[in-house]
């Protein structure tokens, strides 16, 4: 290897939601093109939560090839009364579905793309929606949800009206903020 960057290797990203080390999502090897369909993805999701009310401050990371996004959120927005929140949000243009999965499992969605978009509290309270293989949810779309870090995820299934990335991301974040003024 001639010690260039091919993306493979991620700084850890540091949202509120505590240090986790970044991949590239477009696959287990990227392509240098899912890298950039990636980095084009969030991007846009970025633009569009700078515009939402909640969103103190959105940004991606690593700068010029994102792997996520991270925003400090106002959780007065959605009536909570806590400290401070985040958001996360990943998009993998190109997964690589393991083993004996297949897009069959997307139920209640037409996209083939893996996403999560977690809101994180100071209280530890956190929630998201997520679209990807994970081996204790029946099919790949789901909302989880915990009051604690010490307490397990109580999963619930979701449907997804949106097609396209930027829908995705405004229907996940109200279908959050109903969940939020719920809680």
């Amino acid at each position: 290897m001639d010690g260039s960057d091919d993306g493979s290797e991620q700084a850890a990203v540091d949202g509120g939601l505590g240090r986790q080390p970044q991949r590239p999502d477009g696959g287990r090897e990227p392509t240098q093109e899912s890298v950039e369909k990636r980095h084009r993805i969030l991007r846009s999701l970025r633009e569009q939560l700078e515009r939402h009310p909640a969103i103190i401050a959105a940004w991606g990371s690593p700068d010029g090839q994102y792997a996520a996004l991270a925003a400090d959120v106002d959780p007065a927005q959605f009536q909570r009364n806590v400290e401070s929140a985040s958001l996360r949000v990943t998009w993998q243009p190109n997964p690589h579905l393991p083993p004996e999965t297949s897009l069959d499992d997307r139920r209640r969605t037409s996209l083939t793309s893996n996403f999560k978009l977690q809101y994180s509290e100071s209280s530890g309270f956190d929630c998201g929606v997520h679209l990807e293989p994970t081996p204790h949810v029946d099919g790949h779309l789901h909302h989880q949800e915990r009051a604690s870090p010490t307490e397990e995820y109580d999963y619930d299934d979701v449907s997804l009206a949106a097609t396209a990335p930027v829908g995705v991301l405004w229907e996940t974040l109200e279908r959050i903020a109903e969940r939020l003024q719920q809680a």
